[in-house]
């Protein structure tokens, strides 16, 4: 035992100083994002109707779509550090602008696309300027560092936010944006600019399309990114599940607001607690195998919670979809991110992100399935996720060779 610590004490030791800024850059972005939690709360408390509410959320929804598309490209093109700066201090406007909008419904649709697209440019220019900076072998303990870093700050922020916001909601508004920007101000003074790959006016619409074709092109032969991003499809869909109506669930089985939030709070814990050394312990074995797996205990984790009728019940469930969670995660983010060729990389990244984007959105749907047929659609999401065990295990024919190919066949 004690070597396994003295090798993942050595692993986080060599990471880039690089990977420690956004480490912390991730847990403050996490820390204050405390409006969406509340959201909902929020606008309904001006008196929008539900049907209102949703369509800011799908406003939201549609940004966390377009974002990584953009995302991608200017990760390339304009550079990863740029990026993330566009991004972090037009998030940080853009939550400012949801509560000086918030009596103006048109405008708010319009400022929520712009949160959701400006939060969701972050992800491929920081995970790109990661994969610069961190040698392969390296990459799965930094991406773990970074969920860490994800999932403590989303632990310990709610509780300020509910605070906040039964103080007064602007100070919510304002807190979320003043951890962003102190984030954005991290990355501007201390984070290397990554590579750029595009050459051309960014600005133009014609490099910007002429790039996706040549991103797009150079994916019809890489059949295990297709094969992967698919997988991650059908699995997020199942997951997002999570998000949405889980609630809905453990409120018609008799749960109190209280245990609900008891079995929420067990996801991050046990993030918290082994994910970085189960990580750690995992980027020796097949990443295509290790991802089956994580795969699978994330349906059955799914799959169990329509079956829970009582508190310990979805405690079970929810250990068995974190275990799952803990397992796929990680290593999907780093099997994605050495798999995306250097010149394309932060449009690949982007494609990651459009996907699970695109799955969210679909998984609203979620909501509706449940008040026609109850408990069945948590058979629906977990055999979604089901399915993505079966599609990263079929095997594929790449037409070139990659750096995991040797340990995912």
């Amino acid at each position: 035992m004690y070597p396994f610590i003295q090798s993942l004490y050595a692993d986080i030791r060599a990471q880039p100083r690089a990977v420690y800024i956004i480490v912390l850059g991730q847990f403050l972005i996490r820390f204050g994002s405390y409006v969406f939690p509340f959201l909902t709360l929020y606008l309904s408390s001006l008196d929008y109707s539900a049907g209102k509410v949703a369509a800011i959320l799908v406003a939201m929804g549609l940004g966390n779509i377009l974002g990584p598309l953009a995302g991608g490209y200017l990760a390339d093109a304009i550079g990863r550090k740029r990026t993330m700066l566009v991004s972090l201090f037009g998030s940080a406007l853009a939550t400012l602008g949801i509560y000086g909008a918030a009596d103006n419904y048109g405008l708010l649709l319009t400022i929520g696309f712009a949160n959701g697209f400006f939060v969701f440019l972050y992800g491929p220019a920081s995970n790109a300027l990661l994969t610069d900076l961190v040698p392969a072998e390296r990459r799965l303990t930094a991406f773990a560092l970074i969920r860490l870093a994800q999932n403590g700050g989303f632990a310990a922020g709610p509780a300020i936010g509910g605070l906040l916001y039964a103080t007064a909601p602007w100070l919510m508004f304002l807190g979320d944006a003043f951890t962003t920007l102190v984030c954005g101000i991290l990355t501007a003074a201390y984070l290397p600019h990554g590579l750029r790959t595009i050459r051309g006016k960014a600005s133009s619409p014609k490099v910007f399309f002429q790039s996706w074709k040549a991103a797009l092109y150079d994916l019809r032969t890489h059949v295990l990114y297709k094969q992967y991003l698919l997988a991650i499809f059908f699995m997020a869909f199942g997951f997002c599940q999570v998000f949405s109506v889980l609630a809905l669930s453990t409120e018609d089985a008799g749960l109190s607001p209280r245990q609900y939030g008891l079995i929420m709070s067990l996801n991050g814990l046990l993030i918290l607690l082994i994910e970085l050394p189960f990580s750690h312990w995992l980027k020796r074995l097949a990443p295509r195998q290790v991802l089956a797996v994580g795969f699978a205990l994330i349906g059955l984790g799914l799959v169990a919670f329509g079956m829970s009728q009582n508190f310990g019940g979805f405690l079970i469930a929810m250990t068995l979809f974190t275990i799952g969670e803990i397992i796929a995660l990680p290593l999907g983010m780093a099997y994605s991110s050495e798999l995306a060729p250097k010149e394309y990389r932060g449009r690949y990244l982007g494609l990651r992100g459009i996907t699970w984007g695109t799955a969210g959105c679909l998984a609203s749907s979620g909501l509706v399935i449940y008040d026609y047929i109850g408990l069945t659609v948590w058979l629906f999401a977990g055999a979604s996720s089901l399915l993505s065990t079966l599609v990263i295990l079929l095997p594929v024919k790449a037409a070139r060779r990659e750096t995991y190919l040797n340990h995912s066949s």
